[in-house]
């Protein structure tokens, strides 16, 4: 069938329904989704019709259209109507999932880096594991050397299936020394610099022992570097493991070379070239693997100038593409991109990605910019950080007005300190009859002008890191009360390990908490479960009820009801358009 043949046949779908979608073109005109998409396109320039996802509507059709307004969750999946193929970075978000999830139903190929996503063609990614194991055999050799063979490793990872793979190949790779010889601590810094400083400062209040610092990406390194810096311990005395080597901090911290530092080099660069490969390759129908690893390489103080030099005239770090090229590390599948061998190439390439402010996807971002103007490709991009941020508020939001339906008139409670507990306390506003005791300057904020609520501070010394109150003043206030509930926060839930927290000094009020309450109520989000931190707190046991979200899975809900522990979902607010 001819294009003015099909364009006929969807203006006359048009005037009948006054909406038509992608699904209805490809039956009524015998096409595929991509030549539908294509006659959209053509008549949306000539005005004829407005697109929309999956479909287009009349210029005066009175059909429900999608709202306007700019909302971020919209420009996620209006994406989907512009992009010929789409390129998704780790982005765990409601808003990304739904995009990808439109993708897919549109028939537009999906490039995922770093971390799988079901349906996509290929990820392309460094092996993460591979990679991991030879730098923890690196680490064991130079331990056997400078440290007696003794090591105590604080491994500050973050909850993603690649970064998990780094850290799993790297306490492999430690094997080569006896068990009794090498202790890994785990600590979900959450790949950030500030995240990563303060739990390792938690957790070298625990652990001043600590040796070998193995950091997931740059800004954990750095971040973990600046908390051991801060104890005021010698770093003559450290080794630091740094994965990524993405920016020219890490790039100067590894010329100095003191601390000794050993890193992996994952060369964004050549990750965003890749990808913008394979999303060319994708749209033109040409078969590529499943997974397409990108080289990578073990660098020490040493070796780095045989991988990077310093730029004349802005002092900065350029690579050397002559000694990278020449890596024999990454797959066969990535060998066989950017030969040119695709002549249908896209005119838009859609990219999804988090963390702009990071060194590593500012790289990746200009190495995909520059490959997608050499192939006639413009690049959209939009930044998935805010959907998780505001989707991690919005989920914490929820359990603490969930809690709130617990609280009854006359009940003296215990609030925690924390964003949940925040949020469970100005869902109390309103209320009377309520005695509310709390080491949390969020709480004490959120009631302060209740008055129909008795406001109790436990006192002691202010945790900015967590607004909250600690030391011996804290605990002292709640060691000889006993309250109707305890509604306390947590950051690791483990049948094994109990409740834990990354601070001391916070676990302790907190066990206070939970022994002057006839019942006790966690408030904790699915991440936190399973996850075992620094410092432990109580027994499962020690909890009556869990306030969660319903991403919990079945084994745990069922372990928790072995154990006489309610669970409740919080009630998560709907995923809206705009």
């Amino acid at each position: 069938m001819i294009p003015s043949e099909r364009d006929a046949i969807i203006q006359q779908l048009l005037a009948q329904r006054g909406i038509v979608t992608v699904a209805q073109i490809c039956a009524h005109c015998n096409c595929s989704p991509e030549t539908a998409r294509r006659d959209l396109r053509r008549l949306e320039e000539r005005g004829e019709l407005f697109r929309t996802h999956g479909g287009a509507i009349t210029i005066d059709s009175q059909a429900p259209r999608r709202p306007t307004g700019g909302g971020l969750i919209e420009a996620r999946i209006a994406l989907a109507d512009r992009a010929d193929v789409l390129i998704v970075t780790p982005s765990d978000t409601k808003a990304t999932h739904l995009l990808v999830e439109q993708c897919k139903s549109a028939g537009i190929p999906i490039i995922a880096e770093s971390k799988y996503y079901p349906g996509a063609v290929t990820v392309i990614s460094t092996d993460n594991y591979q990679a991991g194991r030879e730098v923890g055999q690196r680490v064991a050799e130079y331990a056997n050397r400078h440290f007696d063979g003794q090591v105590v490793a604080l491994d500050v990872s973050y909850p993603q299936s690649n970064t998990e793979a780094r850290s799993r190949g790297f306490a492999d790779g430690l094997h080569q020394l006896p068990a009794g010889q090498r202790t890994i601590i785990s600590i979900n810094g959450m790949g950030l610099f500030e995240t990563a400083r303060q739990i390792t400062a938690d957790a070298l209040d625990v652990h001043p022992e600590i040796n070998v610092i193995f950091g997931i990406n740059d800004d954990s390194t750095l971040g973990a570097l600046e908390a051991y810096q801060a104890a005021g311990l010698d770093e003559s005395k450290l080794l630091l493991v740094l994965f990524g080597l993405e920016g020219d901090a890490a790039k100067d911290l590894l010329e100095r070379g003191q601390p000794y530092t050993i890193s992996v080099a994952m060369f964004p660069e050549l990750v965003g070239r890749a990808c913008v490969d394979a999303a060319v390759c994708a749209y033109g129908g040409y078969p590529i693997p499943e997974c397409i690893a990108t080289p990578y390489a073990i660098v020490t103080p040493k070796t780095l100038h045989s991988f990077y030099y310093r730029d004349e005239r802005t002092g900065g770090w350029r690579t050397d593409w002559s000694r990278v090229e020449q890596l024999q590390s990454g797959s066969a599948g990535f060998s066989m991109l950017g030969k040119d061998q695709v002549r249908r190439k896209p005119r838009r390439i859609g990219y999804i990605g988090v963390f702009s402010s990071h060194a590593w996807y500012q790289n990746l971002r200009s190495a995909m910019q520059m490959r997608s103007r050499a192939s006639g490709a413009i690049l959209e991009m939009i930044d998935a950080s805010q959907d998780m941020d505001q989707e991690v508020d919005a989920l914490r939001s929820a359990i603490g007005k969930s809690a709130a339906q617990f609280v009854n008139a006359g009940d003296t409670i215990i609030l925690d300190a924390g964003t949940t507990t925040a949020y469970l306390a100005r869902a109390l506003r309103g209320r009377e009859g309520i005695t509310v005791i709390t080491n949390s300057l969020r709480v004490l904020a959120e009631l302060k002008d209740e008055a129909g609520i008795t406001l109790v501070s436990s006192g002691g010394i202010v945790r900015k890191e967590s607004q909250s109150l600690v030391d011996s003043r804290a605990e002292a206030a709640f060691q000889h009360l006993r309250v109707d509930k305890a509604f306390v926060s947590t950051t690791g839930l483990s049948l094994e390990f109990g409740l834990s927290n990354t601070n001391m000094a916070e676990a302790a009020v907190k066990r206070a908490m939970i022994a002057a309450a006839r019942e006790t109520i966690l408030l904790a989000d699915s991440s936190k479960l399973g996850v075992e931190s620094l410092v432990r707190i109580a027994p499962v046991e020690k909890i009556n009820h869990l306030i969660t979200d319903s991403a919990i899975s079945s084994r745990h809900r069922l372990a928790l009801a072995q154990k006489d522990i309610t669970v409740t979902i919080a009630e998560e607010a709907p995923l809206v358009m705009g």
